[in-house]
């Protein structure tokens, strides 16, 4: 049976083995030599290690990490990184003895390879490199359960997609500074995240869609929102049933306020009856 697959362009072929994760894109070297050295030049990078591998790697992470790095190593400098994701979900074992060290080599070895979409997911707040936030070449930043420590200052030029969730911030102006930096920003999801002070945010003309998750009593920044297209809340309310019409009054606020541009508001609640109602 002919091989048509095999006959394609390198181009394509390298496009179709960036939907797999790495180790799937690697293990393709094995099919023959046509196939060997074509995983270097894929411009995606999607590595995930679960409870499986992690047990199996004796519960520490250097060995994953190492791969991780290897696989960076393993290609040039100057080739363009279109896509990275790390995933590390593991639910046992000691997770607080993560090499901190090998994380931030393999971060700025993303960042040097002109990296537009990057995805963190960790098992904890992990102190992330602030030099993630002057990264010129960010389309796409996904974060979920990382920590910012330190933020002296935000410079994402192209950054168009930033997706915040469980993200802890150490300072409570850190999210305005964030926002601030990202001038061209067309989408915002923001899931327990501390805004701190309402004061210090200004307006988005870019931004179209927001998504934002949060306990009901949290402030967040309206200003921010004043030219989007959808507008979406998932509040989480912990409180009796007899007080739920605090939570209707809280949205009059909306009325000092002019969406020229909305097309879809929404708000999705997850109650808490703390008590019973009868």
């Amino acid at each position: 049976m002919e091989d048509r697959i095999s006959a394609l362009p390198d181009g394509i072929l390298c496009h179709i083995l960036s939907f797999l994760p790495t180790r799937d894109t690697i293990t393709t070297s094995r099919l023959s030599k046509r196939w060997c050295p074509l995983w270097r030049f894929v411009p995606a990078l999607d590595l995930h290690l679960d409870d499986q591998t992690y047990l199996q790697n004796g519960c520490i992470y250097s060995p994953f990490l190492n791969f991780a790095y290897a696989t960076l190593l393993s290609r040039n400098v100057q080739q363009p990184l279109m896509l990275a994701r790390l995933r590390i979900n593991t639910r046992v074992g000691p997770n607080y003895i993560f090499p901190k060290a090998h994380f931030n080599i393999w971060i700025k070895a993303v960042i040097e390879r002109g990296i537009k979409h990057l995805h963190l997911e960790m098992p904890l707040t992990l102190p992330l490199p602030s030099s993630v936030f002057n990264c010129k070449t960010l389309v796409v930043l996904k974060l979920w359960q990382v920590g910012v420590d330190i933020l002296q200052s935000v410079d994402l030029p192209v950054l168009k997609i930033l997706h915040l969730d469980y993200v802890r911030v150490g300072g409570i102006e850190y999210i305005s500074r964030i926002l601030r930096g990202c001038p061209v920003l067309e989408e915002l999801r923001a899931n327990r995240v501390n805004f701190g002070t309402i004061l210090g945010y200004q307006s988005m003309p870019k931004l179209v869609r927001v998504d934002i998750g949060t306990s009901f009593g949290v402030e967040f920044p309206l200003t921010v929102v004043s030219n989007v297209q959808s507008l979406r809340f998932f509040l989480e309310v912990c409180t009796k049933m007899a007080n739920l019409l605090s939570l209707v009054k809280c949205f009059h606020i909306l009325e000092n306020y002019y969406f020229p541009d909305l097309a879809l508001f929404s708000v999705n609640l997850c109650l808490r009856v703390m008590e019973s109602f009868y």
